[in-house]
């Protein structure tokens, strides 16, 4: 498959679908930015692990319809890598969502922290990041959009490392010993704090709930590269 080739992003593909149809945005950036041609191959996503081949038949003004050739991939990931991120300035936050997508994260909760700048996360910043994702998704060809959970508080998210459901926990601290993969297989999870990191008590109840402290790098990391790192070595750790 072409690094560059098109994807369209349709909820309700499944893998009987014969033609599909899309107009709006997608349909203009296709005929009017990309300028493709009928004959020409895109591919198709239901975000849920379906990723198609699909031929342009017709490009009209107002629609795009392709023909399905064949099932490139209908699967889920091999294994769920999730994302606690601390909130951030907004231009920060939607970095480390665009970057996480396209490195394998399967789920995003957004946490509060005591140290965070920015406290509310509202349905509008919810739909932005939404849309963000949807993008990266199609931009790196995947085909699994993650879901972006409520925002969550701290106390809440060491309930659900303490639980185990998620697998093994990591959380990033630039003075811990550095990640190193291990003979577990599964889910896992990457916790990332604010700018300014865990507070101690903070980070004392994230290892007593069973997260591990981990560092990715020598350097100093901002919070969004520090997440980017974490997703992808967890992400490959299969």
């Amino acid at each position: 498959m072409s690094a560059h080739r098109f994807t369209f992003f349709l909820p309700a593909l499944s893998p009987e679908t014969a033609t599909f149809d899309v107009g709006g945005e997608e349909h203009h950036h296709l005929a009017r930015v990309l300028r493709l041609s009928t004959g020409e191959m895109v591919s198709a996503t239901n975000g849920r692990g379906l990723l198609v081949e699909a031929e342009l038949t017709s490009i009209d003004k107002q629609r795009t319809i392709a023909r399905v050739v064949r099932v490139l991939s209908d699967g889920v990931p091999a294994r769920r890598v999730v994302l606690a991120m601390s909130l951030l300035p907004r231009a920060h936050f939607e970095v480390a969502v665009s970057q996480c997508v396209e490195v394998g994260v399967t789920d995003m909760w957004p946490l509060v922290a005591e140290k965070c700048h920015v406290r509310t996360w509202s349905k509008a910043a919810a739909a932005r990041i939404e849309k963000i994702a949807i993008a990266a998704m199609k931009q790196s060809g995947r085909a699994w959009l993650p879901s972006i959970g409520d925002v969550r508080s701290l106390d809440s998210l060491a309930k659900d490392v303490a639980s185990g459901r998620y697998g093994r926990a990591v959380v990033g601290d630039a003075g811990a010993p550095a990640l190193v993969a291990d003979a577990r297989t599964g889910d896992a999870m990457a916790i990332v704090g604010p700018e300014a990191g865990f507070t101690d008590a903070e980070m004392a109840r994230l290892v007593a709930a069973g997260a591990e402290r981990v560092s990715v790098s020598s350097n100093r990391l901002r919070a969004e590269t520090a997440a980017v790192v974490l997703v992808a070595a967890l992400a490959r750790a299969v």
